[in-house]
């Protein structure tokens, strides 16, 4: 749009500002010093300058702005990505997780195809695929003539039952939706790259099952029914063991961390990353590596994005690596698989990323396999 200077926004537009999420693009952005519009029903912030932002009070008046980016960090049953779509202009669009609510696995392959039949960008907020540490990573992975990943460990917790924390108040879906969908991508990530697509990498099979514990929120009146707040699983594709945990339960320590192991031109290598703002780091083959520990996460999505948009052209941005919308339907589908899974006390086994695509949750099993 015409307000991008060296492929850079200067205006973001948020609807739900005010939200965990919402709030830390709404900072980022004005540090960035651009021009934020917010939409949002709740009040401002007492700690924010009413000042420095624009808020916008009608719906479609947001949907109809001229903003250089659009961010939906909105629960999907609130999200108007048809309004942008239809405005048959190049948009850049950042969506928030999960893709779908859990009971409409459909809606993924409607986002799919509207985004394909419109001439906007839309990718989903996944920060760490976004972070330049996962950059140096995949960088590392690439020095390597023969590269062979065996494990990829994902750890991702907090405590979210702590009635003294106000965040917790929020409502939530069940953490392998919340949650357990960024270690899968994150995990679809490095094994994409690693082996030239996403889809190859499912083509040679998935087997996954987990074990959850359910979720004590502070204020359960606002919970239609019981969610899960903790999540323990395993995952195989092909010859890598994905090892993951979500926990959000009661005094879980405050952990975002991803370790990777495997051969590399023949020798072990172990890569281990904390993305955890404030304490970030770095280590490879127990070296640390120089990081900032405090880079924010969300300003790099932001920059990121942009440099994706205005660098790659349309066609790479909807079918090649990037977290758009058929990436995050396999991670999706793939979070909805475990959810399945920990509900049957069952292995869900998928031959090909056709199959982990098309997987429906709501379809009880035919068989149920061992459990890991």
């Amino acid at each position: 749009m015409s307000h991008r200077e060296n492929g850079a926004p200067a205006s973001i537009a948020i609807a739900g500002a005010w939200g965990y999420i919402g709030r830390k693009f709404v900072d980022a952005a004005l540090d960035r010093g651009m021009k934020v519009f917010v939409y949002d029903p709740a009040p401002t912030p007492a700690e924010v300058d009413p000042g420095r932002i624009v808020s916008i009070a009608d719906e479609r008046a947001f949907y109809n702005l001229d903003a250089d980016l659009f961010h939906l960090a909105v629960q999907p049953e609130h999200r108007r990505l048809d309004l942008l779509l239809d405005r048959r202009e190049p948009l850049w669009i950042l969506d928030e997780k999960p893709m779908a609510p859990p009971d409409d696995p459909a809606r993924c392959d409607a986002i799919v195809e509207a985004v394909d039949r419109s001439s906007c960008v839309v990718l989903y907020d996944f920060p760490e695929l976004y972070d330049g540490l996962t950059a140096r990573v995949l960088d590392h992975l690439r020095g390597f003539r023969d590269l062979r990943i065996d494990e990829i460990r994902v750890e991702r917790s907090k405590d979210r039952e702590d009635p003294a924390i106000s965040r917790n108040y929020r409502r939530m879906v069940s953490i392998q939706y919340q949650e357990s969908v960024h270690c899968l991508a994150f995990a679809l990530w490095i094994l994409g790259h690693a082996r030239g697509s996403v889809e190859e990498a499912l083509n040679e099979g998935v087997s996954l099952g987990g074990r959850a514990e359910a979720y004590v929120p502070p204020n359960p009146e606002i919970y239609a029914y019981p969610v899960d707040g903790r999540c323990d699983f395993r995952m195989t594709v092909g010859g890598t063991q994905v090892v993951g945990c979500t926990n959000f339960r009661r005094g879980a320590p405050w952990i975002k961390r991803r370790t990777i192991r495997g051969i590399g031109d023949g020798r072990p290598f172990e890569i281990e990353v904390s993305y955890l703002e404030g304490r970030k780091s770095l280590r490879i083959d127990g070296e640390n590596q120089p990081c900032d520990p405090s880079a924010d996460s969300y300003a790099q999505v932001i920059s990121t994005f942009a440099r994706w948009a205005s660098t790659a052209d349309l066609g790479s941005l909807r079918n090649g690596l990037y977290p758009h919308p058929r990436f995050t339907r396999l991670a999706y589908r793939l979070s909805s698989a475990l959810w399945r899974s920990c509900r049957d006390d069952a292995v869900v086994q998928m031959r090909t990323a056709d199959e982990v695509a098309t997987y429906d949750a709501r379809r009880s099993f035919s068989e149920a396999t061992p459990r890991f």
